[in-house]
């Protein structure tokens, strides 16, 4: 394919951070009917509660995508990123391959996650936000039961590079 931005199809998904996890957590999925997808918690701690979630929107039976949302524990409340959805692997490969030719700095990828499957592509722009590209993300019902998970870095992907330690500021 041609070396070109990565077009967007949609607005995927949107990441925050919350010192509130539990009451957050609870008001999305109170007040906007949200479902939770999966849970992630820390080693040996899991009795005190998730330290993050990926949360999407209940559709009943017809398919969703496995999170519109997630949050997570931390010391500071903000944005995290947000996630566009490409057409494909090509499309996001050669939209990286663009962005890199004018001297961008790709924040983690190309890989695959665990939670939600998407092979994903990350990048910030020019006021230092992250954003992400993905594609080929897992879709779930209402009754697809909400998994548990261990946080770690080697937990938030299948394959692809190793985490990056910026990409955890």
């Amino acid at each position: 394919p041609p070396r070109e931005p990565a077009r967007v199809e949609r607005l995927g998904h949107v990441v925050f951070a919350t010192r509130v996890f539990a009451r957050a957590l609870d008001w999305y999925l109170e007040h906007l009917g949200l479902i939770v997808s999966d849970f992630l918690f820390i080693d040996g701690q899991r009795d005190r509660g998730p330290c993050m979630a990926f949360i999407r929107c209940d559709r009943g039976s017809e398919p969703s995508d496995h999170h519109t949302l997630a949050m997570l524990l931390a010391p500071e409340a903000g944005y995290v990123h947000s996630a566009y959805e490409v057409a494909d692997l090509d499309a996001m490969a050669a939209g990286g391959e663009y962005l890199r030719e004018r001297g961008w700095q790709r924040s983690w990828g190309i890989g695959r996650h665990i939670q939600g499957s998407q092979v994903f592509d990350y990048w910030r722009d020019p006021a230092g936000f992250m954003m992400e590209h993905y594609t080929d993300g897992d879709l779930c019902q209402r009754d697809t039961p909400p998994g548990y998970h261990q946080a770690c870095p080697e937990a938030l992907y299948q394959w692809g590079p190793d985490v990056p330690p910026s990409f955890l500021d």
